[in-house]
């Protein structure tokens, strides 16, 4: 036995896990091919100035691609219940961490790790991707949900769904909305403390890129029909406008808000303080909504529950995240944005009331 042997199975013994590896195009059955989406001068502006505040990290203005939608069908691979990452060879498969930059931040690379191995026979998938989806809606209905439609498209055989053993109530709920007259998919758990070695798996990849709700329309309708079927949402003659307080939320406030309230309220807006609600609610409220005005942040998510809307996101000055701008995007909404000062220690902001009124009243006029 060599001394790189040793070392690897040394490291395997404390689930370390050094090296990358990467899958072949050859190996992935492709459901639709990467596609570029373009834009207007008006977003490209948007685009701009968020790349800016990112010191162009994360730039789309040059252009924005869609990722392929694919499967990839895999034999005797190990899924750890830490992340939701898979290792072959001892080696983490950068794709199941979402790609190379979140490899380097997964619990599954180069972290010790007390998990225990069980031996799993038969045929399993999974699309839990920790700690990024471990109770954030985004990450949930962006990162993982979609990959479980590219499953039902191509895989037709039994298969285990391994999801994280201490999944949300809002996860299991809408997972189950989505995989229902699907009885070929059977939901199975792994706790966070396990190491399943997988004799054949199917890897449905990401959909997604970073910091970015942008779904394929085919994806963005099938679970938009399937989440308002579950929670079974009833359509209203008069459209609700809502406003997406952060007040009780640890970072990301509007420091005025309360002036802001008061002259949102005298045009008939309702606040909404997601987390007192049920997810349930939220899709309700969210569905027959015509104008929305928030701060960025994960309340922004259920816009994908939104029948059609007009969006005004909030952003500090000096970080504007293009997430919700590229959801909207996708669902053909109408997006507007306002900055407000530059965010402090804990990202929290002023805004300026006036103007964000101003860009109201624009809002209504298009």
């Amino acid at each position: 036995m060599s001394f790189k042997t040793i070392i690897y199975k040394l490291f395997s013994c404390i689930n370390y896990y050094y090296y990358p590896t990467t899958l072949t195009r050859e190996t992935k059955t492709v459901l639709q091919d990467r596609y570029r989406v373009s834009f207007t001068p008006e977003e490209i502006d948007f685009l701009k100035k968020s790349a800016a505040t990112f010191d162009y990290h994360t730039d789309y203005t040059d252009g924005y691609w869609q990722k392929a939608l694919y499967t990839v069908r895999l034999a005797k691979v190990t899924l750890l219940g830490n992340s939701g990452a898979l290792v072959k060879q001892n080696k983490v498969i950068a794709e199941s961490t979402f790609d190379a930059g979140r490899l380097g931040i997964s619990p599954a690379y180069r972290s010790p790790a007390v998990m225990w191995n069980r031996h799993k026979p038969g045929l399993y998938t999974s699309v839990f991707h920790l700690p990024w989806a471990e109770t954030s809606n985004f990450h949930w209905f962006y990162d993982c949900l979609p990959r479980v439609y590219i499953l039902l498209q191509q895989v037709k055989e039994p298969v285990k769904l391994i999801v994280n053993q201490n999944l949300p109530a809002f996860q299991l709920e809408t997972l189950q909305f989505v995989i229902t007259d699907y009885p070929h998919i059977t939901v199975v758990y792994q706790p966070k403390t396990a190491k399943w070695e997988i004799e054949h798996f199917i890897f449905p990849g990401f959909v997604t890129n970073h910091s970015s709700g942008f779904l394929p329309a085919r994806i963005a309708h099938f679970l938009r029909e399937k989440i308002w079927q579950g929670y079974q949402v009833q359509p209203q003659n008069a459209k609700t406008r809502l406003y997406i307080s952060r007040s009780k939320a640890r970072k990301r406030r509007i420091l005025n808000e309360n002036m802001l309230t008061e002259e949102l309220v005298k045009l008939g807006f309702i606040i909404v303080h997601a987390e007192d609600l049920t997810y349930a609610q939220q899709v309700q409220l969210f569905y027959n909504a015509a104008i929305i005005v928030a701060p960025h942040g994960a309340g922004l998510t259920n816009i994908l529950f939104s029948k059609h809307c007009r969006v005004l996101e909030l952003h500090p000055a000096d970080i504007m995240k293009p997430h919700y701008f590229l959801a909207a995007k996708a669902l053909s909404f109408d997006y507007f944005y306002e900055m407000g000062s530059k965010a402090d220690a804990n990202l929290d902001f002023t805004v300026n009331v006036e103007e964000i009124l101003k860009k109201y009243k624009m809002l209504l006029s298009t």
